[in-house]
């Protein structure tokens, strides 16, 4: 063997050595592979896992908290509405795009805290209403007690205020009632002694005679008086209905019978189809359209248009009564209703307010529309016969 044979032989054994130690540790890097991919694998799964059960979480503590019926509302540490819930969107009326993001002090036009001073405090509607509420708030911080912001959770008082309106209401009808009885007795045997003597005073003194119309003008205070204690009856009683199917144009063609439009040059068109039946007592409702009918002339000056018309649905028919007079005002409107207030000389402010007595007896409701200056539309609201 030669020298060069020799070498030759030794560059072979090193370059089989070589590649057996390569080809160990590519079997060793293969793997380490398959044990890392493995393992991603695994960590993949478990991430995925996690993600479901944050998920899961998450949806569970958003229906959690969209079931809440009190208002919920979260703010960063800037004051920027990060979260609100379904409830919260109902009592003010804002959707998601209205709020979030959003200043709070912006959207409210108030401070997120108020003074910690007892009673109701008030958050704004997106109507621009101020809506009652009772509120807390609460810090938000993560684990390592770090404020992150602040959340309130109020609720809705505007029906509880409303309820106990109505038993301040009810409380004085009760008051109005019990003096309704005692006026009706105190007054009306004086008062028909008092237009029995009148009357034979205006038949014993000639027509000729000045005295004549003094007693005239008593007989017509006697006779407005008794108007008053009448009314003021109705409305203390328990309305007695007897309903029956009834035409509502039948209806408002009686009350316009009773309408003396005196120098006023007042267009009355009844436009409601007498196909339309009503469930009700004729007599009862005829007082209401007569109520509203002469409210309506009484609103337009000398000249106008006084126009009934009636829509219907499935349950209900609502009868209109529009007219071109002099409008009222949001005070007056949330008024009209209310016992003794008019705003006529000589109005005893008792008409609307037996007239809603008597269609809430029926199981409606009147709504009014109106603006000062154009007039108003007063809406009746009953059941329909069918």
């Amino acid at each position: 063997m030669t020298p060069h044979d020799h070498d030759s032989a030794i560059d072979v054994a090193a370059l089989a050595q070589a590649m057996s130690a390569f080809t160990q540790a590519t079997s060793t890097m293969e793997e380490a592979y398959r044990r890392l991919e493995e393992r991603v694998q695994s960590l993949d799964r478990e991430l995925a896992e996690k993600n479901r059960r944050l998920a899961l979480t998450t949806e569970y503590l958003t229906s959690l908290l969209e079931s809440i019926s009190d208002g919920c509302i979260a703010i960063d540490a800037a004051g920027a509405i990060t979260h609100f819930n379904h409830a919260a969107g109902s009592i003010l009326g804002y959707g998601p795009d209205d709020m979030i993001g959003r200043d709070f002090a912006q959207v409210f036009g108030r401070d997120f805290f108020q003074p910690s001073i007892p009673g109701v405090t008030h958050l704004r509607a997106k109507s621009g209403r101020p809506v009652p509420v009772n509120e807390r708030n609460s810090p938000i911080a993560d684990r390592q007690n770090r404020r992150l912001g602040h959340v309130k959770t109020f609720q809705d008082l505007s029906e509880i205020i409303a309820l106990r309106e109505q038993m301040r209401q009810v409380d004085r009808l009760a008051a109005i009632g019990e003096m309704a009885a005692s006026v009706a007795h105190e007054i009306r045997n004086p008062l028909g002694g008092i237009r029995g003597f009148a009357a034979l005073l205006a038949r014993d003194i000639p027509e000729t005679d000045p005295r004549h119309r003094l007693v005239e003008k008593i007989i017509a205070g006697t006779e407005s008086l008794d108007h008053v204690v009448n009314e003021l009856l109705e409305y203390t009683r328990p309305v007695e209905l007897r309903l029956r199917p009834t035409p509502c144009a039948d209806v408002v063609t009686a009350a316009l019978t009773f309408i003396d439009l005196g120098a006023k040059d007042v267009a009355m068109r009844n436009e409601v189809d007498r196909g339309l039946k009503v469930l009700a007592d004729p007599e009862k409702l005829r007082q209401v359209f007569l109520n509203i009918l002469l409210n309506a002339v009484q609103s337009i000056d000398r000249a106008g248009e006084v126009r009934v018309r009636a829509d219907a649905d499935e349950r209900f028919i609502t009868v209109t009564i529009e007219d071109t007079g002099c409008g009222m005002t949001p005070e007056q409107r949330d008024r009209i209703f209310s016992p003794f207030y008019t705003t006529k000389e000589k109005g005893t402010g008792l008409g609307l307010a037996v007239s809603l007595k008597i269609v809430e007896a029926h199981g409606g409701a009147i709504e009014v529309a109106t603006e000062p200056g154009r007039g108003a539309a007063v809406s009746v609201i009953l059941p329909r016969a069918e």
